[in-house]
């Protein structure tokens, strides 16, 4: 595998992202108006709990309309080129980790979109950032590998179908450590569910690189 073939694919996947501003900008859209309803149905007062599944919940919708599409274009209009020019391996390698750096900024925004609705404040920063980053690192691995699967039948149901019944052990283990981050427990829980996602993130991350050459040469 060819780390300076992977960085070019990382570049392929911005720039393709910015030429097509309008999935963002649609992107922000949603994040805006759904901390709106969230703030207008609280009228501003919520609980932390409550403002962590909501906004957990915001960025699961996001990850399946942001990564659900990932796989939509090679598997129609470049599927040859790339498969004759570039390794499977180096392919998904690049989705997973452009996927999971775009999911990463994506929650960092829809945070600061709840602080300016909430005010909430989280107790251990650094905490929550990793809870932000493993947490995205997770769902960025299971729907980009939902999404190679799904580009092949063209039915994006299949990735809801599919990815919900997975992401649910780490949506709950998600849940647990961002509550972690903002009350006064003992160190060694944050770890050990700060461990259990990283675990989580590993498997994912190694089935997606195993599976993925067998799905994209079908």
């Amino acid at each position: 595998m060819q780390f300076s073939r992977v960085a070019y694919l990382i570049r392929k996947e911005a720039m393709q992202e910015w030429r097509q501003r309008s999935t963002l900008a649609g992107m922000l859209v949603y994040v805006v108006g759904a901390s709106f309803i969230v703030y207008y149905a609280f009228r501003g007062q919520i609980t932390f709990p409550v403002w962590a599944s909501i906004f957990w919940i915001i960025i699961l919708f996001s990850a399946i309309h942001t990564l659900g599409r990932s796989f939509m274009k090679e598997a129609n209009e470049q599927y040859y080129y790339l498969r004759s020019m570039i390794p499977p391996i180096e392919l998904i390698m690049a989705k997973l980790i452009y996927n999971a750096l775009l999911l990463f900024l994506l929650e960092l925004v829809i945070f600061l979109e709840m602080q300016l609705f909430f005010g909430i404040q989280v107790d251990d920063t650094p905490v929550f950032l990793l809870t932000l980053f493993l947490g995205g690192m997770g769902m960025s691995n299971l729907f980009t590998l939902f999404s190679s699967i799904t580009a092949k039948t063209g039915n994006l149901v299949l990735l809801s179908v599919m990815g919900f019944p997975i992401i649910l052990p780490l949506l709950l283990l998600i849940l647990r450590l961002t509550g972690l981050s903002d009350v006064e427990m003992m160190e060694d829980d944050r770890w050990v569910n700060a461990g259990a996602v990283a675990v989580l993130d590993l498997i994912t991350f190694a089935l997606a690189l195993v599976l993925f050459p067998y799905l994209w040469k079908e």
